[in-house]
């Protein structure tokens, strides 16, 4: 007997996971039967009846030339359950097409009272921990071999590893547990690895620290790993061993794993967690550090680790150099052990110094024995002196830098033969040249940075271009002159650099400037830190506006820029819609869907499809990402121009003029907004203001630029466009910008 076919309000609960088991088992049956078309277009009924809820189902793409995996039906023979998690299960598998051991990890089949929604999210917070894992190539981090299905669900295989957590290793070896140290420190590096790539692990417990056979040393479980920034109000990780900001909900930062890096170091060297009650996560007890028996520059360590915010080791990589401090000296810089300690450990640890030492002081002793005397009270109110300048002066202070030098120089000329006034001078003029390098890069860096929010915020400027070209020429990229353009790629800024080049190019560009704009996409071209950046200025060499915008060209150079998210995001921000960005913007906003530029670009295409619900929707998103913007209420107004709906245009308009009174559609839209309101004369003076050449282009020229709507509506309402010759400048022009046609 067939099962009976179901109604369209059991189609809409079956989406949403709201249907009893027994029902739910027969609907599944009953679309097994049917064409895949024909569910395809069901399911899509159903779905359109659920306002709350809209899931872009994944589409089939043709195939792509390149590497093709071997094409049996299945390469791996699974096994066992070797582990079992929320999201994923874990399996033992042997590959049979290259002969190895795997495991393979599975994302847990969909629930009967889950909802469609919730399995897709679940789904693609797996697909990304796998993308994620494999992005981090490193001796302690598992490596991903492949990605697929099992089981018809998502699934991928990884390295099989043996051995014991940390927690169990800890069982047989008593506290302080300073033979682990060494291994410790190994799994410290992984993660000082994954900062230097801006990831946060954010679950950081002894389970999740395996050592393996051979002295291998594993971290695992990077499943809800997150950039550094992102997950702000998302409250994940291990209530035992978390950070007290991490249980509030604050976004991934670097110090939320150095909180768990120091309890897990408290753990090796007490025997227990630091945190006495999980349920209260502002509650340590750090009361065992004090034991005689734990080295007090490990637990000088852990103390940092397990302070407030702004106090901890700012990433895992200044707790690798502290562990190899203590493991190489016996101290560590959150000792702060005094001179005659630091002394006495550096003895310990050397035979060799200690017979240095002894023999220079025997030869002092006897060649200087009879200066000592006349020399020794002088000398040694001197050398306290120096001692004193080194533990006060702040040498992330340039005023306290400038002023211990000069009484170290005074010092110097007093006692010429004095070495330790001369090492310390020598450590503050390092530590001089120091801050005036960071001082010039931090100028620079803001410089761009004030830049950039400049083009987010409020688009084109009077003397925009003039504004990146001498930012540019601040660090030797000198878009006006002929010498050759410097090699960049290994500045400090490379990616500010990289996105102010992008911007130069397309001022200068649509200000008719060839020389400059072909320069700046030369120097993206020839010296972008990644391969991305450098098809871009390739890109942008050969691209044409249409009308105010660059289009995209297609190619091999355009795909490439698109494939990496930094260039592919310089794009979004730059070019005019295209269907290779509207994709790209879309496939970024399903992982990071608060993303700014992918918003405006996926927005922009809706506009130009005529997709007026999407382009609202979009822009409202991201009015909300970025208020001070310039760009959602561009978006807007179009879209309520597009339905005739003068109130929300007029609140579109009113708001991106607020933001940007030079902008020229804005100023057009204005004109509309008038002329609708009966303010005819006030709509003429703003249409001579912006000049009749600029608007007889847009009358004449059709490039599908969101302009030629605003003219056709002021044609419409009966204004007069004085007739001249067609001439296109800058949305927002100069005094004396060139024109181009």
């Amino acid at each position: 007997m067939e099962p009976a076919a179901p109604t369209p309000a059991e189609l809409t609960a079956y989406l949403s996971g709201s249907l009893p088991k027994d029902r739910f088992t027969v609907i599944d049956l009953w679309l097994e039967q049917l064409p895949d078309d024909e569910v395809s277009r069901l399911l899509e009924d159903a779905e359109s009846r659920m306002p709350s809820v809209r899931l872009d189902m994944p589409q089939a793409s043709p195939p792509e030339p390149g590497f093709i995996a071997d094409p049996s039906r299945s390469r791996l023979s699974a096994g066992e359950i070797i582990g079992e998690g929320g999201m994923a299960v874990v399996q033992r598998a042997a590959d049979t097409s290259l002969e190895r051991d795997v495991a393979l990890k599975v994302l847990k089949a969909r629930g009967v009272d889950e909802s469609l929604e919730h399995y897709y999210l679940r789904a693609q917070a797996f697909r990304r921990e796998a993308a994620l894992t494999a992005s981090l190539e490193h001796p302690a981090i598992p490596p991903v071999y492949d990605i697929g299905r099992a089981e018809d669900r998502p699934a991928f295989t990884m390295k099989r590893l043996s051995g014991s957590p940390l927690d169990e290793r800890l069982r047989d070896e008593p506290p302080p547990a300073v033979a682990l140290v060494e291994v410790f420190l190994r799994a410290v590096e992984a993660i000082a690895f994954a900062h230097s790539r801006g990831i946060v692990h954010r679950d950081l417990t002894p389970a999740n620290i395996l050592v393996a056979d051979f002295g291998a040393v594993y971290v695992l479980d990077w499943g809800v790993a997150a950039r550094i920034g992102e997950g702000d109000g998302v409250r994940v990780g291990t209530p035992a061993w978390m950070a007290p900001e991490q249980a509030m909900g604050a976004p991934a930062d670097p110090r939320m794993d150095v909180f768990a890096i120091g309890a897990l170091l408290h753990l090796v060297l007490t025997g227990q967690g630091p945190r006495p009650d999980p349920g209260r996560p502002g509650l340590l007890d750090l009361d065992r550090l004090s034991d005689r028996n734990i080295p007090r520059g490990l637990a000088a360590v852990v103390r940092r680790c397990l302070a407030d915010p702004a106090q901890r080791y700012p990433e895992a990589g200044a707790v690798v150099a502290e562990l190899r401090r203590w493991l190489d000296e016996g101290i560590t810089l959150a000792q702060e052990a005094g001179r005659l300690e630091r002394a006495w450990l550096t003895l310990r640890r050397s035979k060799q110094v200690r017979m240095a030492i002894g023999s220079t002081l025997l030869l002092i002793a006897v060649v200087s024995g009879a200066w000592w005397l006349h020399l020794h009270d002088a000398r040694q109110a001197a050398v306290q002196r120096v001692e004193r300048i080194a533990a006060a002066v702040d040498l992330s202070r340039p005023e306290a830098v400038r002023v211990a030098q000069a009484e170290v120089d005074a010092l110097i000329a007093a006692h010429p033969g004095l070495l330790e006034a001369r090492a310390l001078a020598e450590r503050l003029r390092a530590a001089s040249d120091v801050l005036a390098q960071q001082a010039g890069l931090a100028e620079q860096r803001q410089r761009f940075r004030r830049l950039l929010d400049h083009v987010r915020r409020t688009g084109p400027w009077p003397g925009e271009s003039q504004e990146w070209q001498a930012a540019l020429a601040a660090i030797g990229i000198d878009l006006r002159g002929a010498a050759t353009l410097p090699t960049w790629q290994e500045h400090p800024l490379a990616r500010d650099i990289a996105e102010a080049l992008v911007w130069a190019w397309r001022a200068a560009a649509e200000r008719n400037q060839s020389g400059e704009a072909a320069r700046a996409a030369q120097a993206l071209a020839s010296g972008g830190p990644t391969p991305g950046w450098q098809a871009l200025g390739r890109v942008c060499a050969v691209s044409r506006f249409q009308a105010h915008d660059p289009g995209l060209p297609a190619g091999v150079d355009a795909a490439a820029a698109l494939a990496e998210p930094e260039s592919a995001g310089a794009i979004m921000a730059a070019f005019a819609p295209a269907a290779a960005i509207d994709a790209r913007a879309w496939e970024v906003l399903q992982d990071r869907p608060g993303d700014f530029w992918p918003l405006i670009a996926a927005a922009r295409a809706a506009l130009a499809q005529q997709d007026l619900h999407s382009a609202q929707h979009l822009g409202l998103v991201a009015s909300g990402a970025e208020p001070g913007s310039m760009y959602p209420p561009l978006i807007l107004a179009y879209e309520a121009l597009a339905r005739g709906d003068a109130a929300d245009l007029s609140r579109a308009v009113g708001r991106g003029l607020r933001i940007n009174p030079d902008h020229t559609e804005f100023q057009a839209l204005q004109a509309v907004t008038l002329v609708r309101g009966g303010h005819r004369a006030d709509a003429q003076a703003v249409i001579d203001r912006i000049g009749g050449a600029h608007l007889q282009y847009h009358l004449q020229h059709r490039v599908g630029h969101p302009m030629e709507r605003t003219v056709d509506a002021l044609v419409q309402a009966g204004l007069r466009i004085p007739v001249v010759a067609p001439d296109l400048g800058p949305v927002v022009p100069d005094e004396q910008s060139h024109r181009h046609h």
